[in-house]
């Protein structure tokens, strides 16, 4: 089983990945290589009986032509001089020779090439008897007495040398010495070579066959010439070659094999590592982070990795001071109510427990609008929460919201003012989101703006956004507060005597966020101004 899953790891599969890959390169490269040299030498074998044949061919016909032979002769009473032309012609070609009669009767054969050849040339003779030069007379004298019509240089026949095969030979005795001029010529690639002893063996010969006609005078049919047998040297060389590939191809396996293993213990040792830092993650170690790794796409999934372990860092401490400050906002009335409900019991009478019990209801009121808050929050900062994107008149829904909040402002003696533009400005968005967005900065403008103060709240359309601005007069934001003005539960210190359960911005940036606009509270000492930023339509 540990075996089974080793070699489903990245670590072993990428040795023999590339090992896989250079044999299946090695094996096609090898695989064109051969039939592109074999098509090259069977061309070559074919090409070179061919051409031998028609040579062949030419020099039988013009031996029958000088002898006078015509169909009405039979070729068999000149087979000694055809078995010798076969004989001279395979020795020649290193090919095996047949001639054939108009009826493909055999007539003279050559054999098959032999291994080895014996070359036996006739001594030399002088051309007279007479005794050489006297003592004292030099050769050159000699050699200048033409009178005596002689010649003193030995010269050999060389008309009647012979071909055998040496296979063919007859046995030597031990003792018995080869004529002086029998020479043995052994086959080679290039030719022959003329060595007792043939080091190199060319034993294959091809099977092409080739056959031509020869002819009389007056161009008169009298048989065939058959090549046959012709040195195989292709092959001998396509062997030779495979060798060589077979052991390059095992070198590249071996070596790709280990370049391979480097390059996946390059990659998985990263990995490997991810996986201990994921797994410390796992064990509650959220403040660990990984190493920035090379290549650049290690280093991107390390980079990734490490704002993802931030993300969740970030996630978990914001998620406890949450459960920390919900709890303490709802311990605040539970304790109010808890009280209220206890002396509303010790009360006896009904009078003086109504105060009590009213109060009691507040505090379930207020419990209920922050549990309502906190799991609107929730919803609007989840990632699978998909708004209802329409397109919205905002001019017509910011004049709809300006007038629920003109009633509230007139009640609390604030002059309650709305600019907006004579054009009208489309956008994409939720309706019944961007109210309540909206909506909880009205509230606070009005509910913080004492009596005679001024709310305002204007609409401009930019280049490609729209700008909501509300603005007002009241108590103002403390500078060393304006930075975490937008956190759950966030209240400044002026604001204690007012009622509020500290969600309402963090609700509003969210709604915000969601329809990929910008909430913030644009710097003015005299003045509080938030603005929400929406892309237009």
């Amino acid at each position: 089983m540990k075996k089974h899953k080793i070699f489903k790891s990245l670590r072993a599969q990428l040795p023999f990945s590339f090992a896989g890959i250079v044999l299946l390169t090695i094996t096609l490269v090898g695989m064109v290589m051969y039939f592109t040299i074999w098509s090259y030498y069977s061309g070559l074998e074919k090409q070179y009986l061919d051409t031998n044949v028609h040579g062949t061919a030419n020099n039988i016909s013009r031996i029958v032509e000088n002898s006078d032979i015509t169909q009405n002769d039979s070729l068999m009473d000149y087979q000694d001089v055809f078995q010798n032309q076969a004989k001279l012609t395979a020795f020649l070609i290193q090919s095996r020779v047949r001639i054939l009669d108009i009826d493909h009767n055999l007539i003279a054969d050559s054999g098959s090439p032999s291994k080895s050849w014996n070359i036996t040339v006739p001594r030399p003779q002088r051309n007279d008897t007479q005794p050489g030069p006297p003592n004292g007379q030099n050769s050159g004298e000699a050699a200048g007495n033409d009178s005596a019509g002689t010649s003193q240089t030995p010269t050999p026949d060389l008309s009647s040398f012979s071909l055998e095969p040496s296979e063919n030979r007859p046995p030597q005795n031990a003792n018995e010495t080869p004529p002086d001029y029998s020479v043995q010529a052994n086959p080679n690639l290039f030719g022959y070579i003329m060595v007792q002893d043939a080091t190199t063996e060319y034993n294959n010969r091809s099977s092409v066959v080739i056959e031509a006609p020869f002819y009389g005078k007056e161009d008169q049919l009298l048989g065939y010439v058959e090549l046959s047998e012709s040195p195989e040297y292709g092959r001998r060389i396509i062997k030779n070659v495979i060798q060589v590939w077979g052991i390059a191809s095992l070198i590249g396996v071996v070596v790709s094999t280990g370049f391979g293993y480097l390059v996946s213990r390059s990659l998985t040792n990263p990995l490997v590592n991810l996986e201990s830092v994921a797994s410390e993650m796992k064990d509650g170690n959220y403040e660990i982070r990984s190493p920035i790794y090379k290549p650049a796409e290690l280093a991107s999934l390390s980079d990734t990795f490490n704002q993802m372990a931030s993300h969740i860092q970030h996630s978990i401490e914001t998620l406890r001071q949450f459960v920390s400050d919900a709890a303490h906002e709802i311990r605040t009335p539970l304790t109010s109510l808890r009280a209220d409900l206890n002396l509303a019991l010790s009360e006896k009478s009904m009078k003086k427990a109504a105060p009590m019990i009213q109060r009691s209801l507040e505090q379930v009121d207020r419990l209920d609008k922050l549990s309502k808050d906190l799991l609107d929050l929730s919803k609007l900062e989840s990632k699978n929460e998909k708004p209802d994107f329409n397109k919205l008149n905002l001019t017509d829904l910011l004049l709809e919201i300006s007038e629920i909040h003109a009633s509230a402002a007139e009640q609390a003696e604030v002059d309650f003012n709305v600019i907006l533009p004579d054009e009208t400005i489309f956008i994409n968005g939720d309706a019944q989101q961007l109210q309540r967005a909206v909506s909880n900065l009205l509230s606070n403008a009005v509910k913080f703006t004492p009596p005679g103060g001024t709310v305002t709240m204007n609409l401009y359309a930019e280049s490609d956004s729209a700008l909501i601005l509300v603005e007002d007069n009241g108590i103002g934001i403390p500078a060393d507060e304006r930075e975490g003005l937008f956190n759950r539960f966030h209240r400044g210190k002026n604001t204690q005597n007012y009622p509020g359960s500290g969600l309402g911005l963090a609700i509003s940036k969210a709604i915000v966020e969601k329809h990929n606009g910008n909430i913030g509270l644009l710097p003015d000492k005299d003045k509080t101004i938030f603005f929400i930023q929406l892309p237009l339509n």
